[in-house]
């Protein structure tokens, strides 16, 4: 049987997303023409194209690794690629801190959901560490959630939810390969904003513009993503969506250090309160030794992985 990753190891794959997840707005900040619809059609289009490409590096064909992923995988798939238009439109029709304080909420929802859906507990630490965080995220934002017109506040809302169903529908699903969605979300966006763009200012930006869409959808996501599928089915729902805050709370972190966004104080408090908890879930995770392995119901198959099936057959003599 192939090795699986353990709780603990998966756990520090999906720590590792955040960070990475957070550096995204840096791209859309140093664009130059590119409104909303035509970033988010070169980030999509870019975050497809190259998880095709691990995909095939791994030695599977993509179409067939798509077919082969199965109807909860396209779901998550399209409803990934759903998730990344609205938080464009929510972004431009309400605060980006509003946003950030629901967004904190998704691992409230990903724990209920998985408990319905997947039989998942929520143990005390994880509930306690979720708790503080959001916290940390009520005081990052402060009173800065005001404004926004209906529709904005509506998308807002459901980002989470989906964030959480999508987390349920990838963790319950085996697949054979943790790229499937990835493919589908990126390719799926890009079709909906290009046909937006197309009626509107175009597809043609300066070579800087597509640039940033490659790093903020290629590298970011059409790497991370996958990473992010593979290694969160070893790891309670609860806590994957937790660890994700760490993108929550980086974000304006990089902002500052580059183009100079300065943080108020309060962000910078709450950020480390909701940075704190998760650093302490990790610690303790850490320490109990939890090396269990997923249940294969749920576990992916490593041969998944990149370049692991060209490992195996190298080492079998090419059987």
């Amino acid at each position: 049987m192939p090795p699986q990753l353990s709780r603990t190891q998966g756990f520090l794959v999906v720590l590792g997303a955040g960070p990475m997840f957070s550096l995204g707005p840096l791209t859309f900040r140093a664009v130059v023409e590119a409104d909303e619809w035509q970033y988010l059609f070169h980030r999509a289009f870019w975050t497809g194209v190259v998880a095709a490409l691990v995909i095939a590096l791994g030695g599977r064909n993509p179409v067939r690794a798509i077919r082969a992923a199965g109807g909860r995988q396209l779901v998550a798939g399209l409803l990934l690629g759903t998730l990344f238009g609205i938080f464009v439109v929510a972004l431009s029709r309400v605060t980006a801190a509003f946003i950030l304080l629901l967004q904190c909420t998704s691992p409230f929802y990903a724990a209920l959901m998985a408990r319905l859906f997947l039989g998942e507990k929520v143990s005390r630490r994880t509930f306690l560490a979720m708790s503080v965080a959001a916290a940390g995220v009520l005081v990052m934002v402060g009173g800065n959630v005001a404004g926004g017109d209906p529709l904005g506040i509506g998308l807002a809302m459901i980002l989470p939810v989906c964030l959480g169903t999508y987390t349920v529908l990838v963790r319950s699903s085996p697949a054979e390969d943790p790229g499937a969605p990835t493919v589908v979300a990126g390719f799926f966006a890009a079709t909906v904003a290009g046909l937006i763009s197309l009626f509107g200012p175009g597809l043609a930006l300066p070579a800087r513009d597509i640039l940033m869409g490659f790093v903020g959808g290629g590298l970011l996501l059409g790497l991370g993503v996958p990473m992010w599928n593979y290694a969160h089915r070893f790891v309670p729902v609860a806590e994957v969506n937790l660890l994700l805050i760490t993108e929550v709370v980086l974000a304006p972190v990089w902002l500052w250090i580059w183009p100079g966004e300065r943080p108020s104080t309060t962000t910078l408090i709450g950020g480390g309160i909701a940075l704190a908890a998760v650093t302490w879930l990790t610690v303790v995770t850490a320490r109990a030794g939890e090396m269990e392995r997923a249940p294969r119901r749920i576990g992916l198959h490593a041969g998944a992985a990149p370049g692991y099936r060209r490992f195996v057959s190298r080492r079998n003599g090419g059987r």
